[in-house]
């Protein structure tokens, strides 16, 4: 666990750090251009109860918003030990769902046609033996509570083989439904979802790709079209989404520039209208979170470093979630969760942290929110 910063600080105000970072131009003379990189120092608000089991339990977080009203929303997170838990806003335990499955990445898509019903829909890569492969839940907004509609208990995928990542995709382009999954060998697939006519969804194989090592994290920009994924001795890789894509990439962020330290671990996105926003990535390796514009070449923009206050330092993080969508009076203008690889108040759990708190100055700011618009 990384010690609090010695400097006297105001934790009502969001303090920035600067760093000089030197960038040598190979070129006849050898000169040296100096680049200012922030860093903002976020405290936790809140916090969620821990997991129930020891160890590497903890592993990756999504968020749910509620159709009407923001107090309803929810935190889902996994225990890969165990089941997936979902937790309310100010961090108390509501549910768990799928005990002894061992999730290991959740992700939440919105507008999910199933029978006669539009549902919200949350998704999960699962390792137990019982049940490898991937898991499907609808979300009740009445009850705020979850319930398995997979076909057949649980989709295969790699052959049968255990998922290591996994995230979700709701493409503008066609209004249909897919995820991905990854292995700690590189392999990705994506398979689509579709309404399996029982009341349950079904998976169907669409495509397969690759990077050359371990690969977990991973988001999609469902409204511009790409697939994030995190080779985490490695660095960032940006694909198309839709099916069609092919396997065409590029390195968006390496590994040792900037800071970005292995292992990269878990992605999300930070949406903003007009195609703007940010992609945030988890550093595990220096215990940071490195934030990139979501639009043209993926710029790094900032540096975050959470600091222990009321609540402690967040470090080793694997998974990450953020929404611009106001979620509670704590939150009113979007929430940052953390999964905390070392808690000090007893087994692993996820911090949230408030967005503006980490936007300042330098971040974009934008609570308009609809998830369910498009």
């Amino acid at each position: 666990m990384r010690q609090p910063s010695s400097q006297h600080e105001n934790p009502q105000i969001v303090r920035w750090g600067w760093c000089v970072v030197a960038t040598v131009l190979m070129a006849s003379g050898g000169q040296a251009l100096l680049a200012q990189e922030e860093t903002v120092t976020p405290e936790a608000k809140a916090q969620t109860v821990p997991v129930p089991h020891p160890g590497d339990a903890a592993d990756d977080p999504a968020i749910w918003i509620h159709p009407t009203d923001p107090e309803k929303s929810l935190i889902l997170g996994t225990d890969k030990d165990g089941g997936l838990h979902i937790y309310n806003m100010d961090g108390s335990h509501h549910q768990m769902v799928s005990d002894g499955t061992e999730p290991n990445n959740v992700s939440v898509l919105y507008g999910f046609n199933l029978g006669n019903r539009v549902v919200d829909i949350a998704l999960a890569g699962v390792r137990a033996k019982r049940a490898r492969g991937a898991k499907v839940w609808v979300i009740d907004p009445a009850t705020r509570t979850l319930s398995d509609v997979t076909d057949g208990g649980v989709f295969k995928v790699f052959g049968g083989r255990a998922p290591y990542g996994s995230c979700g995709y709701k493409s503008a382009k066609s209004g249909k439904f897919y995820f991905f999954v990854t292995t700690n060998k590189g392999r990705i697939e994506q398979y689509l979802l579709e309404d399996a006519g029982n009341g349950t969804i079904k998976a169907i194989q669409m495509r397969a790709f690759s990077v050359r090592s371990q690969a977990e994290g991973c988001v999609a920009d469902d409204e511009l079209g790409y697939l994030y994924v995190s080779e985490e001795e490695v660095g960032i890789w940006k694909f198309g989404a839709e099916p069609d894509a092919g396997e065409q990439r590029t390195l968006v962020a390496k590994v040792g520039d900037h800071g970005l330290t292995a292992q990269v671990e878990g992605l999300t996105m930070y949406y903003v209208s007009g195609g703007k926003g940010y992609l945030i990535a988890s550093s595990q390796g220096n215990h940071t979170f490195k934030v990139y514009t979501r639009e043209g070449d993926n710029r790094l923009v900032l540096t975050i470093d959470p600091k222990a206050g009321k609540i402690d330092d967040v470090s080793d993080t694997d998974g990450i979630a953020v929404t611009n969508c106001p979620t509670s009076k704590q939150f009113p203008k979007g929430v940052f969760v953390v999964q905390d690889g070392i808690n000090s108040g007893g087994n692993q759990n996820f911090k949230l942290y408030a967005w503006e708190d980490i936007a300042g100055t330098r971040l974009i700011v934008d609570p308009s929110c609809s998830p369910r618009a498009n």
